[in-house]
């Protein structure tokens, strides 16, 4: 088992993990996955059993309060004060394992390297709750703008979550 930087080699597998994981309606296409994973392939990461799969995680540095729409591109963002986790699935055949928190073990790891305070996501499929789990916060206070974005994500209810890792800001 290991947790490696995802290439476009992995994009069958991973379109194979995401069309799992989710509902039709929030399975995202190959040509935006690769696009994301060629931009950001230092924060898109595949959890690998052998050479299988079992599960993904693209992040990609944000600014806090910026929501990425469904199947729109990463922005580059040159203030990135978080990462912005736009994406974790496992496989369920893998379910179980704890491999979901070790994604975000490496994912906050990296988010600390990068001297960033926090981390953000949008949960859907009623995942909020697995989310508060793991230390985050439902952000309260959105605007009409991101009530919009999070509105792509329909027929999901979709929520804006972050944590803090740092008290201090990025220099």
């Amino acid at each position: 088992m290991s947790v490696s930087v995802l290439s476009v080699i992995d994009l069958p597998q991973l379109m194979v993990v995401q069309q799992d994981c989710y509902s039709e309606e929030l399975v995202e296409s190959a040509a935006v996955m690769s696009e994301r994973i060629a931009a950001f392939s230092q924060t898109c990461w595949g959890y690998f059993m052998d050479a299988q799969m079992a599960g993904y995680l693209l992040a990609y540095p944000s600014v806090l309060g910026s929501i990425t729409p469904l199947a729109a591109a990463f922005p580059l963002y040159q203030n990135a004060n978080c990462l912005y986790l736009h994406d974790m699935a496992i496989s369920a055949d893998f379910r179980g394992q704890s491999l979901a928190p070790e994604l975000l073990k490496h994912a906050t790891a990296e988010a600390e390297k990068m001297r960033l305070q926090a981390l953000a996501l949008v949960a859907v499929q009623g995942a909020e709750g697995y989310w508060a789990k793991q230390g985050f916060v439902k952000v309260m206070d959105i605007t009409k703008k991101q009530q919009a974005i999070l509105d792509t994500y329909l027929p999901e209810i979709a929520c804006y979550m972050t944590k803090q890792l740092r008290s201090e800001p990025k220099l």
